[in-house]
């Protein structure tokens, strides 16, 4: 399954091979690289065109949705990723990565909103699972805002840092995705509740 996705400012889509120079350079960057959990750093020579090379097969089955994020009106340069990646049966994980001159701006939220209803309108999640180090709150702001809540705390392996870091879990099912979609369209609660 190959799907575009727009939201007010940015266009998700499948990254190509000539971003690979640009997803090298913001990837690349310490400050990224140190808030994620699987890119290294320094980050090696050619590794994000062996990224990219890879994202059609894990497409094809169905084990993760990576998307290129670009801003709409600019000139298709790669801003950013995110993705869906599959854990078992029901249960899927976000991720996000954004260049530095692109955080704060609310790009994070967008994309991580629009994952979520990829999520649980064609994926067939139940739950949604995603988590950020507890030195990079912003991340668990993206979280919050886009319905996910606290979960609990795990030790999760930083491959930058080559170590493990204090991960704040966070969580979305469907039962509560759906439950502030009808509030927010002014729909009726369910009785009893």
């Amino acid at each position: 399954m190959t799907v575009r996705l727009d939201t007010e400012h940015l266009i998700l889509r499948p990254f190509e091979a000539e971003d690979a120079e640009a997803v090298q350079g913001y990837v690349g960057l310490w400050e990224v690289a140190r808030m994620t959990s699987r890119i290294p750093h320094p980050y090696p020579p050619g590794a994000a065109a062996e990224w990219i090379a890879g994202h059609q097969s894990q497409r094809d089955s169905g084990q993760e949705h990576t998307f290129c994020l670009v801003l709409k009106g600019a000139n298709d340069q790669p801003i950013g990723a995110a993705s869906l990646r599959f854990l078992e049966k029901g249960n899927w994980e976000i991720g996000y990565v954004l260049a530095p001159d692109h955080w704060g701006r609310g790009l994070a939220t967008e994309a991580a909103k629009a994952l979520v209803v990829l999520g649980f309108e064609k994926l067939g999640a139940e739950a949604l699972q995603s988590g950020h180090f507890a030195d990079n709150p912003a991340s668990g702001r993206v979280l919050e805002k886009t319905g996910f809540a606290a979960n609990g705390i795990a030790r999760q392996w930083s491959e930058a840092r080559q170590d493990f870091v204090d991960s704040n879990r966070f969580l979305l099912t469907r039962e509560t995705w759906e439950k502030a979609r009808r509030a927010a369209a002014g729909g009726n609660p369910e009785p009893g509740s």
